[in-house]
């Protein structure tokens, strides 16, 4: 992730030192105008930021996300232009495709607790998101046009709705997420003002406000209420005390 940051950041600079060169303008008044539409495609890495409970330190188990899998998101656009250098954009949209690999270590060596068999525990999303985004674009450069933004994403996780503890069917995990999650995102990126269209490419950083690990699940039919993972299952989730979702994005915009 790195490398994407310097690579992004390297393109950036290129483009504003291009930009200082005048050029005939393409689109002179696009962002003049007070409401326009467009969509966005990209890809993203989800992660967690995993906490140990006391119980995984007692225990000398931890649990750490090991690998990535990269997902891809669509979502439309609907700009609202507050003043010349403000926008407010609502971009409804569904991130799928994507994964998270947990890993578990015994630092004590007793192959008691954690059947390498399980290993990784995979955890699968996909989401409806809802972000609403203020966007500060600097002064147009030619046909360049660098921005920030800052945003609140409410996102629910479709993956997470019917998955019970367990291993032998599919719609089954050992480790259990909330579908609801609330975000803050902070990003920026650069427009590029084309013949036909603009497009604008994206790099943002989601976070999680909540913690959306699942340590049971309400059924009115069960006895208190509630179901709680079995307990040859309950270690995969009692060594961690809270699990908060990072999403990384790369996205470009058409409008």
């Amino acid at each position: 992730m790195k490398e994407i940051f310097l690579l992004f950041a390297a393109v950036f600079i290129g483009s504003v030192s291009l930009a200082q060169n005048p050029r005939v303008k393409n689109d002179p008044n696009h962002d003049d105008r007070p409401l326009h539409f467009g969509f966005s495609l990209g890809i993203n890495a989800m992660d967690f930021h995993l906490h140990s409970s006391q119980t995984g330190v007692d225990s000398a188990i931890v649990a750490d996300v090991e690998h990535l899998q990269p997902g891809f998101h669509v979502h439309a656009i609907s700009n609202l232009r507050l003043a010349d250098n403000f926008d407010l954009r609502f971009t409804p949209g569904i991130s799928f495709g994507g994964e998270r690999q947990i890993g578990y270590r015994e630092f004590r060596n007793t192959n008691l607790l954690i059947d390498s068999a399980d290993l990784p525990v995979v955890v699968e999303s996909n989401f409806l998101e809802f972000p609403l985004i203020l966007k500060y674009k600097s002064k147009r450069m030619n046909n360049f046009r660098p921005y920030l933004m800052g945003a609140f994403n409410t996102r629910v996780d479709l993956a997470a709705t019917k998955k019970t503890w367990g291993r032998s069917k599919k719609e089954n995990n050992l480790v259990l997420l909330d579908p609801l999650d609330f975000y803050y995102e902070v990003g920026f990126g650069m427009d590029f003002y084309l013949q036909y269209f603009k497009l604008g490419i994206e790099l943002k950083y989601s976070i999680g406000l909540t913690d959306v690990l699942k340590t049971r699940i309400r059924k009115k039919d069960e006895p208190g209420g509630y179901i709680y993972p079995p307990p040859e299952d309950a270690i995969y989730t009692s060594v961690i005390d809270r699990l908060n979702s990072r999403m990384f994005m790369i996205s470009f915009h058409f409008e």
